[in-house]
């Protein structure tokens, strides 16, 4: 469900289903999973930006037991198009997969607005995913720049409710909470990159 707000958290299809017949097990969640969960077909070649680098680092060192990958694609059916996820995170008691995205108001280099909520691009790709028995979490970017630990936080806090598994969660309870952060319109984000908005919080202009 949109709230309006980041982050942005979206379930996958088969854990709600899951959890309306009151079987949320580890094992029997590994098992639904199992073959239900679409791979990515390789390695993306989109540039990462010094926010994606630096989450990703993050990122790591939180989710140790667990498989990360940066920038990888999935081949969409009937287009020569691919959808490249920021980061995924599969959980590996549970089979748990997670696609994270980080969105920025709009391109470093040219000002173009990105991820604008009067605009059906990320609803299109959250429910590709969704479809292929993803969870979606979306960030704003200034939400892992200024609190990174706390956008951690988010994630396994996520991982607890859905598989029971609370290890991480218990290690970045006492944190605060990630700040919301509003959704933008096309014309907020303009005004965003006439004002260098992204200068406000980024080290440098790295996307």
């Amino acid at each position: 469900m949109f709230t309006g707000y980041y982050p942005i958290i979206l379930y996958p299809p088969l854990v709600r289903r899951l959890y309306t017949k009151d079987s949320t097990s580890r094992e029997h969640l590994k098992a639904s999973f199992q073959g239900c969960v679409q791979l990515p077909n390789g390695n993306g070649t989109a540039k990462q930006g010094v926010s994606e680098k630096q989450f990703f680092r993050h990122l790591l060192c939180a989710f140790l037991e667990n498989l990360i990958c940066q920038a990888v694609e999935f081949e969409i059916p009937g287009s020569p198009r691919r959808y490249s996820a920021d980061f995924i995170l599969y959980h590996r008691f549970s089979g748990l997969a997670l696609d994270i995205e980080i969105d920025e108001p709009y391109a470093g280099d040219t000002g173009k607005p990105h991820h604008c909520v009067d605009v059906d691009d990320d609803k299109i790709r959250n429910r590709f995913f969704l479809e292929r028995n993803w969870g979606v979490v979306r960030f704003a970017e200034v939400q892992v720049v200024r609190h990174p630990w706390s956008c951690c936080k988010a994630i396994a806090q996520i991982i607890a409710r859905l598989t029971g598994d609370d290890s991480v969660f218990m290690l970045l309870q006492r944190l605060a909470d990630v700040p919301l952060q509003k959704q933008w319109t096309k014309r907020e984000a303009r005004l965003m990159a006439k004002n260098n908005y992204r200068q406000s919080y980024l080290p440098k202009m790295g996307n």
